[in-house]
């Protein structure tokens, strides 16, 4: 997965999961996954414009394991806000 950020005051998330990873239900699902995910950390994240792509690795990944990438891609940003 890959994150693309860009400083902004309002938060704005995109998802996007390339064709080569396979057909419309997996992208779906795949999509579907992200969103939930990232809805679960909103209130974490700092304001801005997200774009989270899933890569062709993506189709073998379960849910868990793109929930995990999704956390280390924003650690490492350092786009989580500290815990109160």
């Amino acid at each position: 997965m890959v994150l693309v950020y860009m400083r902004d005051r309002a938060l704005r998330v995109g998802f996007s999961v390339t064709s080569k990873v396979g057909g419309a239900v997996l992208r779906n699902r795949l999509r579907r996954w992200m969103h939930e995910d990232f809805r679960m950390l909103r209130t974490q994240v700092k304001p801005g414009r997200y774009v989270f792509v899933a890569r062709t690795a993506a189709a073998q990944a379960d849910h868990q394991e793109m929930k995990a990438e999704m956390i280390a891609l924003l650690e490492r940003a350092r786009l989580l806000r500290p815990d109160p």
